[in-house]
């Protein structure tokens, strides 16, 4: 594997960390997927949805640090 062709797999396996983060987020929470999409869109306001998706995008970033 080229070194240009490792870089964009890294690239592409951080994409699909995001893949399913709101599906994610309602699972752990026990609400529907819209909602925690509408939150996230800023339709609706939730503090606990708004909370888990902050603590989901950290979890996500700091793999990124390792």
């Amino acid at each position: 594997m080229t070194p240009k062709d490792h870089s964009k797999k890294r690239e592409l396996s951080r994409y699909a960390l995001y893949r399913g983060l709101f599906s994610r987020v309602a699972r752990q929470l026990g609400v529907d997927r819209s909602l925690v999409s509408r939150v996230a869109g800023g339709k609706r306001r939730s503090k606990r949805v708004e909370q888990a998706l902050r603590d989901e995008l950290r979890r996500i970033e700091d793999s990124f640090k390792s």
